[in-house]
């Protein structure tokens, strides 16, 4: 059976967040945008810190764990459960994303940073209830999650490394 492989592109997300504090749409920052004029961190610098520890604290409780299971377990029976406990976290995720502090020019960044990880979340929860089918429909829809999965996860990554704050 195949299975998804969002979980890599979460990793990235947390390395992509470094680029954030060099949004140029923040006011008072140099060409690099990390600092104010007097070497003090932007608040779009300080938020882009948040939410990678957010994501840091993410990979190490859960992704990690859960990928190794969901890349090694090939029970629909087994593996079921893995996907209901990642996806319950994903959208955990995805609030604690909306809880972060973000300056006023990045809110709209910090809202979609949370419903992708909650739409994450939501895909790989739906593969945690699909009991009712056999094996073969289950690698199926598998298959088909794995390519929404694939589009979210690419755009949580994608506004992390091209910040438009």
């Amino acid at each position: 059976m195949r299975k998804v492989s969002v979980i890599p592109l979460l990793a990235l997300v947390a390395l992509g967040l470094a680029a954030c504090g060099g949004g140029s749409g923040s006011s008072g920052t140099t060409s690099s945008g990390t600092t104010d004029g007097l070497g003090a961190p932007t608040a779009e610098t300080a938020w882009a810190k948040e939410v990678e520890a957010v994501m840091r604290r993410f990979e190490n409780q859960v992704s990690a764990r859960a990928s190794e299971q969901i890349h090694t377990v090939s029970s629909q029976h087994l593996i079921e459960p893995v996907y209901r406990a990642y996806g319950a976290a994903l959208t955990e995720l995805g609030g604690e994303l909306e809880a972060t502090d973000a300056p006023p020019a990045c809110v709209a960044m910090r809202k979609q940073m949370a419903d992708d990880a909650r739409a994450l979340g939501q895909l790989t929860t739906k593969l945690g209830h699909e009991g009712d089918v056999d094996q073969e429909e289950f690698s199926a829809l598998v298959v088909v999650q794995d390519s929404k999965m694939r589009r979210y996860g690419r755009d949580l990554t994608e506004i992390t490394y091209k910040p438009h704050c």
